[in-house]
């Protein structure tokens, strides 16, 4: 029997920073959880409502579970946004199966997805648990129809797998100077011009500067973020541009770094973009980033 587990238990930095608004749905209430079972015909994990008590789903920081298998890109939650728990449909891939004759996955309808991009999904598990026991975490493939694999005990202790994709190594610059006025001065200090390309393809800020050789790039970006984005394009964006509003850090565990500049430093126009923000009036150092 998995072990009890609290909102406090859970990884502080499963979320990604800043949240994707249109992932999240409203915040979770027990009227919610008792119609969301209800539908399903299914006792949820207590560790999966104990997260989505913190954050009703979204992407991850964490996406790693096997170096085999496909990213845990998102957790989907209760409520009726893309991607909710409550869309599970295996009707055309029954229909699929049927036809071609495949066996595998097994009794697809005791899994409820929780996690996949239509070829391959991450389920809660209760073929063996029945639908009111702990269920295991299965991962199945429905284009190949080739896997179908426990791959943890239980959700908290698939939670807790959960572990950074890779880790990038960086600049860190410690200032209170604008993000304008550092992306100006490396720009001089390296020849290298630094543009700004706005904030509506992550959330947050991004400056890109060439570097010499194919497909080169240098990126400059900062670590306290708002806490929550959503694009100008999108349909709910005046429903829902108010959100979260407040500011928050990428990575916490770089508080003293305000921006971080990215680009390949084993490379000779990366030593020279590192040698020329090291001359700066900017503290710096090499951080590792968990992406």
């Amino acid at each position: 029997m998995a072990r009890p587990t609290s909102p406090s238990d859970l990884p502080a930095d499963l979320w990604r920073v800043p949240v994707y608004l249109p992932y999240l749905q409203p915040k979770l209430t027990q009227r919610a959880i008792d119609a969301a079972e209800a539908k399903l015909g299914v006792t949820l994990p207590r560790a999966y409502l104990d997260l989505l008590r913190i954050q009703n789903g979204g992407y991850l920081r964490l996406t790693s579970i096997s170096p085999n298998l496909a990213p845990v890109d998102c957790i989907a939650g209760i409520g009726r946004r893309f991607p909710s728990i409550l869309n599970k449909d295996w009707d055309d891939v029954k229909a699929h199966m049927r036809e071609e004759g495949l066996k595998k996955p097994a009794r697809i309808d005791e899994l409820v997805p929780f996690c996949g991009d239509g070829h391959f999904h991450y389920c809660l598990d209760y073929r063996k648990s029945g639908p009111r026991g702990e269920p295991r975490i299965t991962y199945i493939d429905i284009e190949s129809f080739d896997t179908d694999k426990v791959v943890a005990p239980s959700f908290d202790a698939f939670v807790r797998k959960l572990r950074p994709a890779g880790v990038t190594v960086v600049i860190g610059i410690e200032t209170t100077a604008k993000m304008s006025t550092v992306a100006a001065a490396i720009s001089k200090a390296s020849r290298r011009t630094f543009e700004d390309q706005g904030d509506q393809n992550s959330g947050y800020r991004v400056f890109r500067a060439k570097l010499p050789g194919a497909a080169s790039w240098a990126f400059m970006t900062p670590n306290r973020v708002r806490h929550g984005f959503v694009r100008t394009s999108d349909p709910d964006y005046r429903t829902l541009k108010d959100q979260l509003a407040d500011e928050v850090e990428r990575f916490p565990e770089h508080p003293d770094c305000t921006y971080f500049v990215e680009a390949d430093f084993d490379t000779a126009p990366g030593r020279a973009l590192s040698r020329a923000i090291e001359k700066l009036p900017y503290p710096s150092r090499r951080v590792r980033l968990a992406d």
